[in-house]
């Protein structure tokens, strides 16, 4: 089960906004594919591709980040209560994991999707 406290989380603002932005370019795009002068997905395709790749990244920063917190719950040991500090750390590290990389696949798909079909949209165009 997710907690308001994972979400808050810093890392996993940063990812569902950036994968907030990459959805809506990808989707637009997909819409105004028949408007390629329009769409504008030329001048973002590069920048989707990094921000594409860099949502499983965040991710892994999160898993750093939640690990080190973790450890940081270990060395003060849990006999003085910091057992939940411990879990706390490794829920956050697996979450921001997985939640990277939920996001990045079908992303990834999607982008290959509107660059096949505006592929074809603009080979019909010449």
């Amino acid at each position: 089960m997710i907690t308001l406290n994972e979400l808050c989380h810093p890392i996993v603002i940063a990812i569902l906004a950036l994968a907030l932005f990459v959805y809506y370019r990808l989707v637009y795009a997909f819409i105004a594919r028949k408007q390629v002068c329009c769409c504008g997905l030329g001048f973002w395709q590069q920048s989707l591709n990094l921000c594409i790749c860099a949502l499983p990244l965040l991710g892994l920063l999160g898993t750093i980040m939640g690990l080190l917190d973790a450890f940081v719950a270990m060395s003060y040991g849990e006999t003085m209560g910091f057992g939940n500090s411990l879990t706390a750390g490794i829920s956050d590290a697996l979450f921001t994991t997985q939640l990277g990389l939920l996001l990045a696949v079908p992303a990834w798909i999607l982008y290959s999707l509107v660059n096949r079909s505006l592929n074809e949209v603009q080979r019909h165009a010449s």
